[in-house]
């Protein structure tokens, strides 16, 4: 991607973001977001689809930019890491709760809840198989790399409903959530242990 597509995106990304704080994306049209955005139509189908996938993509910058902490093999304790990453996760919904507020519900047409639970699925994935986690608990019957499959998913899909319920509580901070979410961790998950130390 050239300077000047990353330049569009960019715009097209702060555009869909704006518009999605005021009103559901699926109320905004590609031209408002062109305008909004000042290109031109065609510019942003050369981005994305449609309006709610324009906005899974923009908040997966973030999310994505905040998951390489996880990645990086620095040595630093992967509790503390994960920790972080957690509370930077937290924060950037936060930011933009009333994005997830509206759209993280069951009934959303945008998807925010199957984007963020891939998101989390790749991130357990990624840490299962750089051996940053290993799940102590060996099931009886079970391959591990099955074992570990659905561990992952239960991570990544218990994280979005956790996430979901907060977003019901707005007089919960992100430190009473972090306090609940992490209680409700396996215990061999790296958070977990991180609260507790």
């Amino acid at each position: 991607m050239d300077a000047r597509q990353r330049r569009s995106r960019e715009r097209l990304h702060q555009a869909v973001l704006r518009l999605a704080e005021e009103r559901p994306v699926t109320q905004v049209s590609v031209s408002e977001l062109a305008r909004e955005a000042g290109v031109h139509r065609s510019t942003f189908y050369e981005h994305a689809n449609s309006p709610d996938d324009l906005l899974r993509q923009a908040l997966l910058v973030d999310l994505d930019a905040l998951r390489q902490p996880l990645l990086a093999d620095t040595g630093a304790d992967l509790a503390t890491v994960a920790s972080e990453v957690t509370q930077g996760v937290m924060r950037h919904i936060e930011s933009r709760i009333a994005i997830y507020r509206r759209d993280l519900a069951y009934s959303s047409e945008v998807g925010l809840r199957s984007m963020l639970g891939a998101h989390f699925l790749e991130s357990s994935r990624i840490l299962l198989e750089l051996a940053r986690v290993r799940i102590e608990m060996p099931v009886a019957g079970v391959p591990d790399d099955a074992a570990a499959d659905i561990a992952a998913r239960l991570i990544a899909d218990g994280t979005v409903g956790a996430i979901a319920g907060w977003l019901e509580h707005p007089e919960l901070s992100v430190e009473d959530f972090l306090s609940v979410y992490v209680q409700m961790l396996p215990a061999w998950w790296p958070l977990n242990t991180a609260a507790k130390s």
